[in-house]
């Protein structure tokens, strides 16, 4: 048996940790925040909640599709079952199309609590600024931001946007290197409750113009809290001109396109919550689906390891835990 780390509780985290412990290996996993999920995170305010981050989840691999089939099995995830609509230069009208769309259960951090349960520790809120690796001990052992340090470890697997993983690859440079070619764009994030529902049919919405991408009716979503909230992301091109923008700003002019999108009269929201996603999603995926330096046990992944979605970072975390373990002396698969 092994005893792996993995940095980062995203959804590429978590794949590699699901496929580590089916294999009977030990798991720590280390996160800067207090929960699992990265991206699929969400958001609990009294009555009201919104998934902040992934609005949901689609398949387009035989393997991927298979695996959501399993989760809804076991109740973590459902289908979203909706017609889109797209606001463009012709005006708000339905988009349908065949598209499957799942959430996780019943908010998207609920099948990332799942995913985490095999893990043998969750040490979160805990940010790893370097891991260090002794030759002589082959051996891994890291470091947090308020001096404590972790291990030893017989591998290392880190699952962070590659802007926050290059100061863990001191020794490794290739990889790092590899981490600079990377391109992650941000999203400014929006949510709201209204205290009347709006009377729009559209639940959620492709934004084709203005700074706008998608609008989402959160309630609308199986299991979901029944107060009115919608989820408002701006597109990434508007994001990164307006990144650095006072948040005031940015929650106004997002405020005002919205309702303009839905073609509605303004409402005084009951509750604003405006969050940055400095690290949203890869411009450009390095499609090598994990990087590895199987010298020193050590591979990365995400979603910009392979493609830019829930499914591209699962199949990234399938692929780094099987390279990994082919890593580890006398520690590789058995043959079935």
């Amino acid at each position: 048996m092994a005893h792996i780390a993995i940095i980062g509780a995203g959804m590429a985290g978590l794949s590699a940790l699901q496929y580590l412990a089916e294999q009977g290996h030990e798991v720590t996993v280390f996160d800067k925040s207090r929960g699992s999920g990265g991206r699929m995170a969400s958001k609990k305010v009294d009555d009201a909640s919104w998934d902040m981050g992934a609005q949901f989840i689609r398949a387009h691999s035989a393997a991927f599709t298979a695996q959501l089939q399993q989760w809804q099995q076991y109740g973590w995830v459902d289908e979203w079952n909706i017609t889109p609509w797209t606001a463009d230069a012709n005006g708000l009208h339905p988009s349908p199309d065949n598209v499957q769309r799942y959430v996780g259960m019943p908010r998207m951090t609920g099948l990332s609590r799942s995913l985490l349960e095999p893990a043998a520790a969750f040490v979160a809120s805990t940010r790893i600024i370097s891991a260090s690796r002794e030759a002589s001990a082959r051996e891994w052992s890291l470091s947090s931001d308020d001096g404590k340090t972790f291990g030893p470890f017989d591998g290392l697997l880190i699952n962070t946007p590659p802007q926050q993983a290059i100061p863990l690859l001191s020794a490794a440079p290739q990889l790092a290197a590899q981490c600079e070619e990377v391109d992650m764009l941000p999203c400014w994030t929006l949510l709201l409750t209204l205290p009347e529902a709006m009377s729009s049919a559209a639940d959620a919405v492709f934004v084709k113009q203005g700074p706008l991408s998608w609008i989402a009716r959160n309630n609308s979503k199986p299991g979901r809290d029944k107060k009115e909230a919608w989820v408002i992301q701006a597109s990434h091109e508007w994001s990164r001109q307006q990144v650095d923008a006072p948040r005031e700003q940015v929650q106004q002019e997002l405020l005002s396109a919205f309702f303009a999108a839905l073609q509605q009269p303004q409402q005084q929201p009951d509750t604003l919550w405006l969050h940055r996603w400095l690290y949203a999603i890869p411009a450009n995926s390095l499609t090598l689906g994990a990087l590895s330096d199987i010298g020193q046990h050590l591979v990365v992944c995400g979603d910009w390891c392979h493609s830019p979605s829930l499914e591209g970072a699962w199949l990234s975390g399938q692929q780094a835990a099987r390279t990994l373990l082919t890593t580890l002396p006398n520690m590789a698969e058995e043959p079935l």
